[in-house]
């Protein structure tokens, strides 16, 4: 038996590759928007960690913070047929760049304030706000940068 293709299954596997688009505005926007969310949620996860209070608010916080990511991977893997050019490593850097950021300047700056008084859900969504801005932008580029 031999796993050779005949010439017009190679034809027809070439036209049926062909065929396809290798990239999509809506899979850019299906990639850019996991990115944000991820940067997103992630942020306000960590900062809010000094507010949260008690056993049974860091567990409702882990478990919403864990849903919103499997929701989004889940999201991400059913809708985006393609995974536009450096969209990984932009989506990746993007991610990592606002953990890093909230890690340096963020939870530094609101442990720092809890120290004299307590953390208030405004001051969280700040420092959220400034830790995600790196996953924006790499959701930004993600979506709108060179093809």
């Amino acid at each position: 038996m031999s796993h050779h293709l005949t010439p017009d299954q190679a034809r027809e596997q070439l036209a049926t590759i062909q065929a396809r688009t290798l990239e999509t505005s809506r899979d850019r926007t299906v990639h850019a928007g996991a990115t944000a969310v991820f940067g997103v949620v992630t942020a306000l996860y960590m900062a809010a960690q000094n507010i949260l209070v008690g056993w049974v608010g860091h567990t409702i916080g882990t478990v919403v913070f864990m849903v919103a990511w499997l929701v989004t991977v889940w999201w991400i893997e059913r809708v985006a047929r393609t995974v536009p050019r450096r969209a990984k490593v932009w989506s990746r850097g993007g991610i990592v760049a606002s953990f890093v950021l909230t890690l340096t300047v963020v939870l530094p700056w609101l442990n720092l304030s809890a120290q004299t008084s307590p953390n208030t859900w405004p001051m969280v969504a700040a420092g959220a706000a400034v830790a995600a801005v790196p996953a924006l932008v790499a959701a930004a580029v993600i979506r709108w940068g060179s093809r």
